[in-house]
């Protein structure tokens, strides 16, 4: 459920983290190294303007998608923020002679009406503007979404999470997943995914500044994809 817990798809989650970070993560799709994905980013929020950089790169030596991404947000109120993010997308492949490339916003809002339940909507890719081979039609560089979801900390130790979305090609996809905390150093999580089904397992690891987070997906045709994230308070 990225639009509540994850800057990365929510600007404005940015002034809900508690201090700077540095974030590095791999995901593997189906145990294929042609689909990994690397992330890397750095946040800072603060009472003026919290901002973050963001890094990714996609796929392989002959078909590779590259983002920067730039995120800025700003609490309104102890109540509301507001985010926005401007990326530049660009695929270098042997399959085109030009390098196509976008550039694109996201655009997130989150409400948090009273404590421990965080609200948040966003809007992504939209709106864009290609800057190079406007004559290629890609779809990876054509699809915008929109998504809503929640959090909410029902008891003690206890996160519940669900999110729905919609984009470009009016497909409708919704999650819900949960966290324990099973001690204060150590997470364990659950969800399932719908559009395709994916049910998933995660757990969460803390020890002083440092945090590590895996997660498994399952799907009931290709198979098992995972990652990892590293973290590092500043």
């Amino acid at each position: 459920n990225g639009v509540t817990l994850s800057s990365v798809y929510n600007p404005a989650l940015l002034e809900f983290s508690p201090q700077s970070m540095v974030r590095l993560e791999y995901f593997n799709r189906y145990a294929l190294k042609e689909l990994g994905t690397v992330n890397g980013s750095i946040q800072y929020p603060n009472r003026f303007l919290s901002a973050a950089l963001y890094l990714s790169s996609f796929g392989y030596d002959q078909y590779r998608q590259n983002r920067v991404r730039m995120a800025l947000a700003k609490r309104l109120n102890p109540h509301w923020s507001v985010g926005v993010a401007f990326q530049y997308t660009w695929i270098q492949s042997e399959l085109y002679t030009e390098t196509p490339a976008r550039l694109s916003t996201d655009i997130g809002m989150v409400y948090s009406p009273i404590d421990k339940l965080l609200i948040g909507i966003s809007v992504s890719d939209l709106p864009f503007v290609r800057i190079a081979s406007k004559d290629i039609e890609i779809k990876e560089l054509t699809t915008y979404e929109i998504q809503t979801g929640f959090n909410y900390e029902i008891i003690n130790n206890l996160l519940i999470t669900a999110f729905v979305s919609w984009n470009e090609i009016h497909q409708v996809r919704g999650g819900f997943g949960m966290e324990y905390v099973a001690w204060e150093r150590f997470q364990v999580r659950a969800g399932v995914q719908t559009g395709p089904f994916l049910p998933c397992l995660g757990a969460g690891f803390k020890w002083k500044r440092f945090g590590m987070d895996a997660v498994a997906l399952w799907h009931p045709v290709l198979g098992i994809s995972s990652g990892v994230g590293l973290s590092y308070l500043l």
